[in-house]
Formats: structure tokens, sequence, C-alpha cells
């Protein structure tokens, strides 16, 4: 009677074929998931920036959303920005990020973005914040906001000065 199985020779040749498989799809699982963190960034970033206009235009005043520390890649504060309010009394809603993903603004959105009772900006024009990995220049993933007030993402590859 013939036993059935594998010998040791095949159970070996198996596992390094699993181990050679496991090689190759490690470094693209690991660029999916960093392209993923970009655009859940850039994704909760535009949301947080609707939120600020919806909250102005609501309101009919002034409110702005701020980057935490003057970096928007540790999160950002929305704020009602209204002469007499108690600093506490203006804070609207506060974001906080891990860091792992970097995002810089342009000039006319580098820090902070301010809409109006209508809903439009206020004090700039178009403005573009760039979502980029820390090690790496090229961003990915980008958030457009117009004088208008609307917010889009755009997901193009980039390569800007912002992101070094």
């Amino acid at each position: 009677m013939k036993e059935r199985g594998f010998t040791l020779v095949e159970l070996m040749v198996g596992m390094a074929m699993v181990a050679i498989l496991t090689q190759a799809a490690v470094p693209q699982l690991s660029q999916m998931l960093q392209a993923q963190q970009r655009l859940a960034a850039a994704r909760e970033l535009a949301s947080g920036i609707r939120s600020a206009r919806v909250a102005a235009i609501t309101r009919h005043q002034a409110v702005s959303i701020q980057a935490i520390d003057e970096d928007w890649s540790q999160g950002w504060r929305i704020v009602v920005e209204q002469k007499g309010i108690a600093p506490n009394d203006a804070l609207l809603v506060e974001r906080m990020l891990d860091g792992k993903v970097r995002i810089v603004g342009n000039s006319k959105v580098a820090q902070k973005l301010s809409f109006g009772g209508l809903g439009g900006l206020l004090g700039a024009g178009n403005g573009t914040l760039f979502v980029c990995l820390n090690d790496r220049p090229a961003s990915h993933y980008q958030v457009v906001v117009a004088v208008t007030g609307q917010v889009r993402v755009i997901e193009q590859q980039a390569s800007q000065a912002y992101c070094v």
C-alpha cells in the first residue's frame, strides 16, 4: 500500500516559492498602503475645508481653517474669526494628523484659508495644497481651492518644490 503526502523536499520547494513570492509582493503592498494614506489625508483635508466653508455660510461670518503649528501635516483647526469671541468659543473643530504624510500649501494657502459669510475665500486667490510622502518630492494628490470656495482633490503626479 502506497502512502500519500508530500516529501520533505517538496515541502521545502513550496516554502521557498512562497518566500520568493512574498518578497516580490511586499514593496508593491507598501506602495499601495502609502498611496492610500496620501489619498485619505487629501480627502480629509478637503472635507475639513468644506466644513469650514459651510460653517462660514451658516454663521454668515468669517471662518478659517488653520494649520496646526503652521504645518498642515500636523492637522488643522477650524475657528470663527470675529473680534470679541473667547478663544475657546472660537474653536469649532480640531483635527490632528500623525505626520506620516506631508501636506504643503502654496503661498496663498501656506498656513490658513479664510472664508467669508458667502462662502468665498477671503484675501487669497486659488490655492493648492500638495500631499506628499515625507521622503519623496513628488505629489500624487493635490487639494485645490478656488476663490469661490469650491474644493476638489486632483490625482496626478506633480513634482513641485513645495514637497522638498
